[in-house]
């Protein structure tokens, strides 16, 4: 028994038939079987503009030495020792998709069992290449990969296994603005090298932008669509619209920095902003359409929106009250004229009493017209009120429809995208 024996000698004698520049094989033609295993430990960062994945991640290794097996009664019952990853061979593993590997150690251990199985375990911060998929913001799911391979031997010499011993339940929580999803293995041979590859699955956390973007756009929508309530021909209903309007716009340059950049597809949120502005400016311009365009003309006493209507459906407005108005303007006109050439030939003081009644009726008729012409013009504002009263319904409806349909597909996009 070799139970007085140092550590250093028992290691040495154990190492002795085992090299660090060949792999540990006695036949020469079978591959080495290495069982890796990725546990990502933490999401640091994800720069969505240079679409890149930071990630904390520890790689599991497993390989069988076969040149080192020992009975740990013969040495003094070690079951287990570790030695710096230069004193053994160890496989040239790289990862594809990284651009940055930031390792703790520059230098790491092996632990070799009795059995002659080698683990070693390192931790890095990964920096990896990702094609992000923006579509969906901020509702979006990303897969990224890590793809493991190595860099030298080919498959006659490596095939990569999945270890299935030491597979760790992996946190969803506790990353940040990410959660971790889910994690999936492929195995597969390309360009005669066993490649290994992880696909990580991460989830953003969505409720921050639905509060700071998602919900104060839809409460001014809803702000808007009240204002329908306002009367179509209050003069505070533009100023009110132009204010909401003015608003939004002030919001929008705000959250400029809290978007994120996207380059090949336009993310549904953006599509919801901008829209949800177009939505205000209709909104604001029906409103400035409709009073600007029932405004009466201070000649005709028609307004552009009669006059409209009158070209595309002559017969849908009456026109009697129009007339009746004209022929009493003229009256009015001619009886001016006959007053001033009596006036100027100075027949005005041999009027008797025929001409005087004559002349209290002419003014008693005056009155009359007048008070029809004040009529008339009631009528025509109650009419006008109800026309751009009957336009601003349908408006309202085409509007609320509109913003209906569009919340609509939103969510269905959103839901079934997921």
């Amino acid at each position: 028994c070799c139970a007085n024996v140092d550590v250093v000698s028992m290691v040495s004698n154990i190492t002795r038939f085992s090299s660090a520049w060949i792999r540990p094989v006695k036949n020469w033609s079978s591959p080495l079987s290495l069982y890796l295993d990725l546990h990502v430990l933490k999401i640091l960062d994800v720069n969505e503009k240079e679409e890149t994945v930071k990630l904390h991640v520890r790689l599991s290794q497993r390989w069988e030495d076969e040149f080192m097996s020992w009975d740990p009664l013969w040495y003094g019952g070690l079951p287990y020792f570790t030695v710096p990853t230069s004193r053994l061979w160890t496989p040239d593993i790289t990862i594809r998709e990284a651009i940055g590997i930031h390792r703790q150690y520059s230098e790491g251990y092996v632990s070799v069992e009795c059995t002659g199985w080698v683990n070693r375990v390192e931790d890095m911060v990964l920096t990896l290449h990702c094609d992000l998929a923006m579509l969906l913001f901020p509702f979006d799911q990303q897969k990224c990969n890590i793809t493991l391979y190595p860099q030298l031997h080919t498959e006659q010499d490596v095939l990569l296994y999945v270890d299935t011993r030491g597979r760790s339940v992996f946190d969803r929580k506790g990353h940040g603005e990410w959660d971790l999803m889910e994690v999936k293995v492929y195995t597969y041979s390309q360009k005669q090298y066993s490649h290994l590859s992880f696909q990580v699955e991460l989830g953003r956390y969505s409720l921050f932008y639905v509060l700071n973007l998602m919900v104060p756009s839809a409460m001014v929508m809803v702000i808007d669509v009240a204002a329908f309530a306002v009367p179509v021909n209050c003069a505070e209903r533009i100023p009110f619209k132009v204010t909401l309007l003015f608003g939004y716009t002030v919001f929008l340059v705000l959250i400029t920095d809290i978007l994120p950049p996207f380059r090949d597809t336009t993310p549904v949120l953006g599509v919801y902003l901008v829209v949800c502005l177009i939505l205000l400016c209709v909104s604001t311009g029906e409103s400035v359409l409709l009073l600007t365009l029932g405004k009466p003309d201070s000649y005709s006493h028609t307004t552009p929106l009669e006059k409209i209507i009158q070209r595309v459906s002559p017969g849908l407005l009456p026109t009697d009250g129009a007339s009746e108005h004209l022929r009493a303007y003229r009256r009015r006109v001619s009886r001016g004229l006959k007053r001033s050439f009596a006036l100027g030939h100075g027949r005005e003081g041999l009027c008797g009493r025929g001409c005087v009644i004559g002349m209290v009726k002419e003014e008693l008729e005056d009155v009359s017209e007048e008070l029809r012409k004040l009529n008339w013009v009631n009528a025509q504002r109650s009419s006008r009120l109800e026309l751009m009263e009957a336009l601003d319904r349908f408006c309202f409806k085409l509007y609320t429809s509109t913003l209906a349909v569009f919340a609509l597909s939103l969510t269905l996009l959103w839901t079934l995208n997921r």
